[in-house]
């Protein structure tokens, strides 16, 4: 983490950097009214009066000032006038899933599924919502201390109903869906995909699909995806942890899990097997 100079902006003071992504960079703050740490994502300096990027902003701000579940970072306050536009959320004292993974390699099945399920929660209550967050990646889902995983940057949602991205090559490599770099439009199977490419790599270490720009290198490895990788002592939960994977990581949506429930569902018949009912207490 980044140390900077202690500042305000609003009735907030940064502490210091956590983080930082196309669009902007995000800080821990503190709210100077109730004294709670809060997270600030502040647009980029270069963003500032750039017409289309304070589009996208804006874009953001208005998605996630209308989410409220626990499986998504808490909205609290924004603001939208340059030089200083930013939005401010509740700080989740813990680790992106990119550096867990990082730090143990490989998560083991019942700890990964449980993170994917409440994912899974998060993603359902979007689609509920007619949102797509278009941008699952590891660094977009935060787990707390305390094993809450939440969902976060919201800065590539889009509208179930209309055909956004479509012919652009948006999200984060290693964590595209065949549409979001094909002629095909985002739609709610997009995101239990980037879903599944979550868990392939929870459970091996390893990225389902090369993390490349390249188009045609990208479909080549979403079409010869090595299940085999995925592997367990226990062949009764390889074969269902490989099932799972498979039918979230069809090519083509017709075959692809079509709700998160459905995947929700299939994740829990195997959890039960091993009398694991709550999620929270296998993360934590």
């Amino acid at each position: 983490m980044t140390q900077v100079q202690q500042k305000k902006i609003g009735r907030f003071t940064i502490d210091y950097e956590v983080g930082a992504g196309g669009l902007g960079k995000v800080f821990k703050g503190v709210d100077s009214n109730t004294g709670k740490e809060v997270a600030i994502k502040i647009l980029h300096e270069q963003y500032q009066m750039n017409r289309r990027f304070l589009g996208i902003f804006h874009r953001e701000l208005l998605t996630v000032s209308g989410l409220k579940h626990k499986h998504i970072v808490q909205y609290i306050e924004a603001n939208y006038e340059p030089p200083n536009c930013y939005i401010v959320t509740e700080f989740v004292d813990g680790w992106p899933l990119n550096r867990l993974i990082k730090h143990y390699k490989k998560i083991p099945p019942m700890v990964a599924l449980s993170i994917a399920i409440d994912m899974l929660q998060g993603i359902d209550y979007l689609h509920l919502h007619d949102t797509i967050h278009s941008d699952l990646s590891s660094p977009n889902v935060l787990i707390s201390k305390k094993g809450k995983v939440l969902l976060t940057d919201f800065g590539l949602a889009c509208n179930n109903e209309v055909e956004n991205y479509r012919n652009y090559m948006v999200g984060t490599p290693g964590f595209y869906s065949p549409e979001h770099i094909t002629e095909a439009s985002m739609r709610p199977a997009s995101d239990i995909y980037c879903v599944g490419l979550l868990l392939f790599e929870m459970l091996t270490g390893e990225k389902a699909v090369v993390a490349s720009k390249k188009q045609d290198e990208v479909l080549k490895s979403m079409k010869n995806i090595d299940f085999k990788k995925i592997t367990s002592d226990d062949r009764r939960i390889q074969s269902g942890l490989r099932s799972i994977c498979k039918k979230a990581l069809r090519f083509r949506t017709t075959f692809r899990y079509k709700h998160a429930e459905k995947m929700i569902f299939d994740i829990y018949k195997l959890l039960k097997k091993y009398d694991i009912r709550y999620s929270r207490h296998a993360i934590h």
